[in-house]
């Protein structure tokens, strides 16, 4: 029931860093990303209102987690992009499929979600195959991790995943304190919390010379391709995160990662497809036994 909505999140998330790659080259992180949030606002509204036609009551621990929620999502979208802009797309987005080990380890301490073995071996292949995906030629005779240090941009995103490892457990919280239920509802204070803490930095970068870069982003498709996805990929990540565990969840999350290879190699003319793509279908093996 859950792995559906999981799976779209995925395939639509995965055409982000290929639409990011691209709009970064005409602006700089915070303002594609405050730009792509903020207009993406409305669409979450109509959505919510068209699930739940009354606002759910919350409590103090709604409030809390969707505010840790922000603030990391927020910092992890900026880590992101920055890298986006010294790395490859198809290196970016299979780093962050580390994050589900994470995930799957808090949301058992904190939520009491004890996975399975055959989870656990699921979680397990995305992780390899996530590695065996930039453990390219170039790489022999190194060791494995410093192999990923010596590229640009890998801290970053590294960074990135680690937070999205726990932005997670924040939202099933909030969730489950909203009366009655409604992750659509959850999902929209997420992003306008997240729209609200980098407004202020986003203005001060507009106001000191960078209105270019905005004026530029409206008149791009990719731009408009990005906001929509932004809209409606939430409503189907958090809909299965009410539903599933969070640990599998995010895992299924995470198959985004092979989906964006596959574009990187098709719309970015990135190299390495042949060596990535058997490290995609290990994934892909993976995450089937995480759904089944």
């Amino acid at each position: 029931m859950w792995a559906l909505p999981a799976l779209g999140a995925a395939l639509l998330a995965s055409f982000n860093p290929i639409l990011y790659k691209r709009l970064l080259t005409q602006a700089s992180p915070i303002v594609v990303v405050w730009s792509v949030l903020g207009l993406a606002l409305p669409l979450l509204t109509l959505s919510t209102l068209a699930s739940t036609p009354t606002w759910p009551g919350v409590d103090g621990v709604f409030l809390l987690a969707t505010t840790g929620s922000a603030m990391l999502n927020a910092l992890a979208h900026l880590a992101s992009a920055r890298s986006l802009q010294s790395t490859d797309a198809s290196l970016v987005a299979p780093l962050l499929t580390f994050s589900p080990a994470f995930t799957v380890l808090l949301s058992a301490l904190f939520l009491g979600e004890t996975p399975g073995i055959r989870g656990l071996l699921g979680v397990g292949l995305v992780l390899l195959g996530a590695y065996w995906l930039n453990h390219g030629p170039g790489d022999r005779g190194r060791v494995p991790f410093q192999a990923l240090a010596l590229k640009p941009g890998v801290g970053l995103v590294l960074l990135a995943g680690l937070m999205w490892a726990i932005t997670p457990v924040f939202e099933k919280l909030a969730i489950q304190h909203t009366f009655p239920t409604s992750s659509r509802f959850t999902a929209l204070v997420v992003t306008g919390l997240i729209v609200i803490l980098l407004t202020p930095f986003a203005l001060r970068h507009v106001l000191q010379g960078g209105s270019p870069d905005l004026n530029s982003l409206i008149h791009r498709r990719e731009w408009l391709l990005a906001t929509s996805i932004a809209g409606i990929a939430p409503a189907f990540g958090y809909t299965a995160m009410s539903l599933g565990p969070v640990g599998y969840v995010t895992t299924l999350f995470r198959l985004s990662a092979v989906f964006t290879v596959i574009w990187s190699a098709w719309l970015l003319r990135e190299p390495g497809f042949r060596q990535r793509l058997p490290a995609s279908l290990l994934m892909v093996t993976g995450a089937v036994l995480i759904a089944v």
